[in-house]
């Protein structure tokens, strides 16, 4: 009986700052596991973040930030999914809308949850073209209310360059235009200064990866050089550039590629 109560009280010594571990610091946490979950092309950090996230549900304070916490979560793994695996990809899409959808119904001026579901949608009409008439219009309204709410916002900035750069000239689009969001979203990212400790602060690294690849796609390779390695000095373990941009990058520069 002693050694069971020694046990017992063991186990809840160690499970105690878990469990009295707040809403605010769990996004923290949250943040800090997805952010090292996508540099390394791990999906179970990345899911290990999701279910964090979801743990802070029950504070109904945050439960605006909560479920953008959660639509991020899922739009980074299905960014990673990709085609590969369609129809969990697909999921993950969903799933982010109606997460993103009840943050907005919660705060209405949610102009970072607003920005997240343009690109979300856009991510959608990138698997599945067909769709692109019947989503198409949301990206447009999302990225809209976003702008209005908050136009000097950089992630703001950063999903309507998104949107411009891989929108199709016939439908709207402007890769010269996604150029400039994405020269103007960095430039916002350098003089962020978050005020509140939950709030979001990724996408400067992701702006300079675009940067990098607008800069590719009109043939100035030593700027989109300069762009990624940019990139890299926000994140050194940004895997997207480091162990694919970059080096991708290098070859097409080489004195032997075609």
């Amino acid at each position: 009986m002693l050694h069971f109560l020694r046990s017992l009280v063991c186990l809840i010594s160690i499970t105690h700052p878990i469990l009295a571990q707040t809403a605010d610091s769990l996004i923290i946490s949250g943040r800090q596991m997805l952010q090292v979950g996508e540099s390394a092309s791990d999906l179970g950090a990345m899911y290990a973040a999701r279910a964090t996230f979801e743990r802070t549900l029950a504070d109904a304070g945050l439960a605006a930030w909560s479920h953008y916490y959660i639509a991020l979560a899922d739009y980074r793994i299905a960014n990673l999914l990709g085609d590969e695996s369609k129809e969990q990809t697909t999921e993950h899409l969903k799933t982010a809308v109606e997460h993103l959808q009840k943050a907005t119904e919660i705060d209405p001026q949610a102009a970072e949850a607003y920005a997240l579901l343009s690109s979300v949608y856009g991510l959608q009409i990138g698997l599945s073209p067909m769709k692109s008439m019947f989503i198409g219009p949301k990206v447009g309204k999302a990225a809209q209310k976003a702008k209005q709410l908050a136009p000097d916002n950089p992630r703001v900035v950063l999903s309507a360059a998104l949107n411009d750069f891989n929108t199709p000239e016939m439908f709207g689009g402007s890769k010269e235009k996604g150029l400039q969001g994405f020269r103007r979203a960095v430039e916002l990212f350098a003089q962020e200064e978050p005020t509140d400790p939950i709030q979001p602060v990724w996408g400067h690294r992701e702006a300079y990866a675009w940067l990098g690849i607008a800069y590719q796609d009109r043939g100035e390779l030593e700027s989109a050089r300069a762009a990624f390695e940019k990139a890299l000095e926000v994140d050194p373990d940004f895997g997207w550039v480091k162990d694919g941009l970059l080096p991708e990058l290098e070859k097409a520069s080489s004195p032997d590629a075609p």
